[in-house]
């Protein structure tokens, strides 16, 4: 989808008929599902564009329509760490509808993005009319929680190679090219491993042809079979993976 041309209206349907698929939001409110709703509602953030801040009020939540979402953790640590990227159909900045609490998280886009900005209050009417709702958010959050629970085992079941493999296959959503313009720290924070380590497992990735790295952020997939299996291995089938870490082949110039 063109984000600037949906910007400007020609896109609406297509948001849309996004909004009526969505598992949560297309049981809300009418207001929702009208064109003068996403018309006045859909907002365009270029590249590094901040949706939100940590530690900010929150008083939005947002679908994104197209483009990327990086989700930064802040902390007293030092430099932000990258919690996830987000894509077309997520939603971001819902955490505090019922809490009222402060941004856990700050929201940047991480390629030009086109968002619906959803109010709070809006939500929150909706749920006080018809409190059957509640169930489709509550479906919603059970499966962010097994999703972190599957991270966690992540963790411990896949070597960095896998894990590396596993989110790469999600970011491309089937894509054979894609720009992802994060930092190497910002890479490695989402795999839980050091930029040492990780700039090591893309390196391997691209010697045994998986992928392609170019001027730094341009992924190219060149075996999606290959860069799949690797995301399902697990910890008890570490053939390929030592295979792989041997590999001595050759390796562009572009590498991260």
């Amino acid at each position: 989808m063109d984000v600037l041309k949906c910007a400007e209206g020609d896109g609406v349907g297509t948001v849309l008929a996004l909004v009526a698929s969505h598992p949560v939001f297309s049981c809300f409110s009418g207001e929702l599902m009208t064109p003068t709703f996403i018309g006045s509602h859909l907002k365009h953030y270029p590249k590094h564009g901040i949706l939100y801040r940590h530690n900010t009020q929150a008083e939005d939540c947002f679908l994104i329509c197209s483009g990327r979402i990086g989700l930064l953790a802040e902390g007293p640590w030092g430099s932000p760490c990258m919690l996830g990227i987000k894509s077309r159909g997520a939603v971001v900045g819902d955490l505090s509808l019922f809490d009222h609490s402060a941004r856990t998280s700050t929201a940047k886009a991480l390629e030009p993005s086109l968002v619906l900005v959803i109010p709070y209050d809006l939500l929150r009417k909706s749920l006080v009319e018809n409190p059957e709702l509640s169930w489709s958010v509550l479906g919603a959050y059970a499966a962010r929680i097994r999703a972190n629970d599957e991270r966690l085992v992540e963790a411990l079941n896949l070597d960095l190679i896998n894990r590396l493999a596993r989110r790469l296959v999600d970011i491309s959503q089937g894509q054979e090219q894609f720009v992802l313009d994060i930092t190497q720290e910002e890479i490695a924070s989402l795999v839980g491993a050091s930029r040492e380590r990780t700039n090591k497992a893309l390196i391997t990735l691209q010697r045994c042809g998986a992928i392609a790295i170019d001027n730094h952020r341009i992924y190219r997939v060149l075996d999606p079979d290959k860069l799949v299996l690797l995301a399902l291995k697990r910890r008890d089938d570490r053939t390929d993976a030592k295979r792989l870490t041997n590999h001595s082949g050759p390796v562009g110039s572009n590498i991260i």
